[in-house]
């Protein structure tokens, strides 16, 4: 089986690498805030007021999640960006040769036939 390059592939991948930063940021925020509730919730547990504790420690573990998502998110979207510029370098490099292939023919010249 012979493989053939295919910019539409890497295009995909770079849309999958930017579906996946999305959910990432999701789901780093969803789970510091699981953690972060859990935590304010343990140290709030002994104190009358657990559930304020419990609420402030989510919104910290969100943030902080959000917060560590995003740099793993950038990561991605970096990736996906240096594939979409390889596909364009392709693209000009491949057209800069078609024309310089083009330019290097030479100019078919008419014969004619002098009859005499």
């Amino acid at each position: 089986m012979s493989v053939q390059y295919d910019p539409k592939t890497i295009q995909a991948h770079a849309e999958a690498l930017y579906a996946q930063a999305r959910r990432i940021v999701m789901t780093f925020g969803f789970f510091g805030f699981i953690v972060g509730a859990s935590a304010g919730g343990g140290v709030g547990a002994s104190l009358s007021n657990g559930g304020a504790f419990a609420l402030i420690g989510g919104v910290v573990g969100l943030l902080v999640g959000v917060s560590m998502g995003r740099s793993r998110a950038f990561v991605l979207q970096i990736q996906a960006q240096m594939a979409l510029c390889n596909v364009a370098i392709e693209a000009n490099t491949r057209r800069a040769a078609d024309t310089a292939v083009a330019a290097s023919r030479p100019v078919e010249v008419a014969q004619f036939s002098h009859a005499g």
